[in-house]
């Protein structure tokens, strides 16, 4: 055990050095909040605490380590409603088990999916003869995001990484970026899971047509996942937390300098790997859904609560082949 907290310290030192380096290139704030609203009913019904699983047909998005752990082909679909009607957001993925038995193998998996985020009533303001704000039109903004991820395992030790090209259309302006994202995920036993995600590890970047360039700070995210069986029942308890070095100060959960932390954790209770009650806590606001399984196919419903903004509908499909 003592071997293993050194690994996983170790693995979690290298991570915050490694965005502390990146860091220090000029980014802004809150410059990819628009990828962090996650994918899949599973996932928002446990607060988001999933780096270290359970994973379905949306691991690439939260930790491309993840894909290692399905074994069949999956494909993945998701609506949601967020913050009431004021943002739509589609997700659709497709994930592919390689080398199926091959222990020896190191390339595990592979996968590919496409994040939207959008919504209209953007409103276009000028002045009119007497100084006063006055509507012209109104457009409408989108964010597209497509990941490339490859999935590759070495003894108990699971890697991945994911490549994201961004475009971002703002009605009046648009711009086309990239991004990188890694991902280690250690299975200590059939009990316990330990996993670190690292997005936009290299700081993501978006160019825009009127020649302003966007960067995105690095997000560091340590996980575990804890899983439990006894008769027909599953528990799985899961938690993690979202480093950044940003100075978010107030927006944050937990803030020192430059350093804020956001947590999330999540309960999962299965029955017959059937039916599923979840709760959770996504930065403080509670979230609960669940889910039916079916032979191959799967379906998931979500729902966020927010103190400040309308609640968050969110309804997810997946398919096991």
């Amino acid at each position: 055990m003592l071997q293993l907290k050194r690994c996983f310290a170790s693995a979690t030192l290298a991570g915050l050095l490694a965005l502390v380096s990146f860091s220090a290139v000029k980014a802004e704030k809150f410059a990819g909040e628009f990828f962090d609203l996650g994918a899949g009913a599973r996932a928002l019904a446990l607060g988001g605490a999933v780096a270290a699983g359970p994973f379905d047909g949306t691991a690439a998005y939260w930790n491309p380590a993840g894909m290692n752990f399905l074994k069949k082909r999956s494909l993945a679909a998701m609506h949601s409603e967020t913050f009431g009607s004021l943002l739509n957001q589609e997700f659709a993925a497709y994930v592919s088990p390689r080398n199926g038995n091959d222990e020896s193998a190191f390339i595990r998996s592979v996968g590919v999916y496409g994040y939207y985020l959008g919504g209209d009533g953007i409103n276009l303001t000028a002045l009119d003869g007497s100084g006063r704000a006055i509507v012209t039109g109104e457009v409408t903004h989108g964010d597209f995001v497509l990941g490339l991820s490859v999935g590759a395992r070495k003894g108990k030790f699971n890697f991945g990484l994911t490549l994201r090209p961004i475009y971002r259309d703002l009605g009046v302006r648009n711009g086309y970026g990239g991004s990188l994202d890694l991902g280690v995920i250690y299975q200590h036993d059939s009990h316990l899971r330990f996993a670190l995600a690292m997005k936009d590890v290299t700081s993501g970047f978006i160019n825009y047509s009127d020649g302003l360039t966007e960067t995105i700070n690095p997000t560091i995210t340590p996980g575990f996942m804890y899983l439990r069986r006894h008769n027909e029942f599953t528990l799985r308890a899961l938690a993690s937390a979202d480093l950044r070095f940003e100075n978010r100060s107030v927006s944050a959960q937990y803030d020192t300098g430059d350093l804020s932390l956001d947590t999330h954790y999540g309960l999962e209770v299965a029955f017959k790997d059937a039916l599923f009650g979840r709760v959770g806590s996504d930065v403080g606001d509670l979230t609960f859904g669940a889910g039916v399984s079916a032979e191959s196919f799967t379906v998931d419903f979500a729902l966020l609560l927010h103190e400040s903004l309308d609640d968050s509908y969110r309804l997810s499909a997946g398919w096991s082949f």
